[in-house]
């Protein structure tokens, strides 16, 4: 027998009972949520984990882990995600039946990724690096496809919850997920420990998992970029509160522009609206606009907006964000459309849903081209909107021009729950792997100003009409993460794993 193999213990007394595995796995997913936004107990998530993969450990087939894997994901993705449900009723107009059956598909459909994986790891059990090579590996990889499978939805992803500890110094160098392989190593560590029960595997445990986290404590000391020399920007961020129900409601367009006009009224050098501030086409409001521009440059003030624009017939529409001074040359178009919130996808088959479930300005059409910064006053801003933020290995385009980065949201679609607070952290992570300052403007909240080390510094109250006054200092260079993107943490957990396979199939081998 191979000196790496692991004898397969017997499971200890209360996993020996399905129900009560499947309850315990349930359990761990949901508590995982717990280490995100806004409860942040990180330290949780590295055990749950353990847990999950002891529990696949002791699966005693690749089905058995499966199911294991399954209800892991729906606690995950059920406590995690639960507020599309919001999204689909209340604003979406959705019966509650409806609504809350899609949200529980959706829950089911996420849950799945975690199942598939321990279906395919329930098979490589042979090896002590089933622990430390395949299990860690294979998470990032599944977390990797989850993040653009049918346009992707990387949200929850482990390596946010790192956002405060020291493994998030891993994220300037290999993004999110490098930050989740780090994770995922120590709860790999800690669950062969579990099941091991050596004295030596206890040691190698602890030491291995020390230098992981102390990598990234010293990683953090790093300073990858650098500010831009006597150059610091007044901004006002303008969070109008206007309801969701209300803001696309025709007859109350000029209550909105004038709201937001009222929350401009200050002496920044820059003034930020948030995702469809103006809640139609900008020519529609071409007169307004040349007027309140020439208005606000008197005072040295630059205004820009979310709202939407179209092709020139009138047949495509775009969400997007744009300089208000009367003219198209400074405007960003989103690239990365939210599925049924911004269009509908295999519209011919499931037109009867896209019928039962009406939210507004739901058939747009996505951004195409090359992007570029905007530039105002020669700092150059990248933009993001909405969820286009969770997606950095897009947002890669606007460097390393980008000095500062804004991403305008309207995160009214979620109400009062979790999911405003897992987007800036989401937000958060973007300035860590890039090293820039952002500047985060929605609707209802969360505004904040995020320093380049993914550090809220300043931040607004929710469901609250309010102008927030900061300054932010524009930075330059570059991140490893800006050139590698998410290739480094993909391909280094594609190595792992075929390290990991070849240590099991020679364990087989020999045994």
């Amino acid at each position: 027998m191979s000196s790496t193999q692991v004898i397969v213990q017997n499971p200890p007394a209360l996993l020996q009972n399905k129900l009560l595995t499947l309850l315990l796995s349930l359990l761990c997913g949901a508590a995982s949520v717990l280490a995100f936004a806004p409860f942040g107990l990180w330290m949780i998530l590295p055990f749950t984990l353990a847990v999950f993969f002891s529990l696949l450990f002791y699966s005693a087939s690749p089905a058995a882990g499966f199911r294991v894997g399954y209800f892991f994901g729906i606690g995950l993705f059920g406590a995690g995600v639960y507020w599309v449900y919001f999204s689909l009723h209340l604003f979406g107009g959705a019966i509650a039946i409806l609504a809350g059956l899609g949200t529980f598909l959706f829950v089911l459909l996420l849950a799945l990724f975690p199942a598939v994986l321990a279906m395919l790891l329930g098979r490589f059990r042979k090896s002590d690096a089933w622990f430390f090579l395949i299990v860690p590996a294979g998470w990032v990889l599944f977390e990797w496809i989850r993040s653009w499978f049918l346009t992707g939805f990387p949200w929850l992803s482990v390596g946010y919850s790192t956002i405060d500890w020291p493994l998030a110094g891993y994220a300037p160098v290999g993004g999110v997920f490098l930050s989740s392989l780090a994770l995922v190593l120590c709860s790999g560590l800690l669950a062969w420990f579990v099941c091991r029960r050596s004295l030596l595997s206890a040691v190698i445990s602890m030491v291995a998992i020390a230098a992981i986290v102390g990598g990234g404590y010293l990683l953090q000391k790093i300073e990858w970029t650098q500010s831009v020399e006597d150059r610091t920007v007044s901004v006002t961020m303008a969070q109008g509160n206007i309801a969701q129900e209300l803001k696309f409601q025709p007859n109350l367009l000029e209550d909105s522009i004038t709201l937001y006009s009222e929350l401009s009224e200050s002496d920044a050098e820059l003034v930020i609206w948030p995702e469809s501030a103006i809640p139609t086409v900008y020519s529609d409001l071409a007169d307004w606009e040349v007027s309140f521009a020439e208005r606000l440059q008197q005072r040295g003030t630059t205004v820009i907006s979310g709202g939407f624009t179209s092709n020139e017939d009138f047949t495509k529409y775009y969400n997007a964000i744009k300089v208000l001074n009367g003219s198209e040359d400074q405007v960003y178009v989103k690239r990365h459309l939210v599925p049924f919130g911004e269009f509908t996808p295999f519209r011919d088959v499931i037109s009867l849903l896209s019928d039962l479930i009406t939210i507004p300005m739901s058939d747009l059409s996505p951004g195409t081209g090359p992007i570029k910064p905007i530039d105002v006053n020669g700092v150059k801003y990248g933009m993001s909107i909405c969820y286009e933020d969770a997606f950095g290995s897009e947002m890669r385009a606007q460097f390393p021009d980008t000095n500062v980065l804004i991403n305008v949201s309207n995160d009214a679609w979620f109400g009062d729950s979790t999911a405003p607070h897992q987007h800036q952290e989401i937000a958060a992570m973007r300035s860590l792997e890039f090293a820039r300052p952002m500047l985060r403007v929605t609707n209802t909240g969360i505004s904040s100003l995020i320093d380049y080390r993914g550090r809220v510094v300043e931040q607004g109250p929710q469901f609250e009409a309010v102008a927030i006054d900061v300054e932010v200092t524009p930075r330059e260079g570059t991140t490893p993460y800006v050139r590698l993107g998410d290739w480094l943490a993909v391909l280094l957990s594609a190595v792992l794993l075929l390290i990991g396979w070849w240590s099991s199939r020679k364990t087989s081998l020999r045994g």
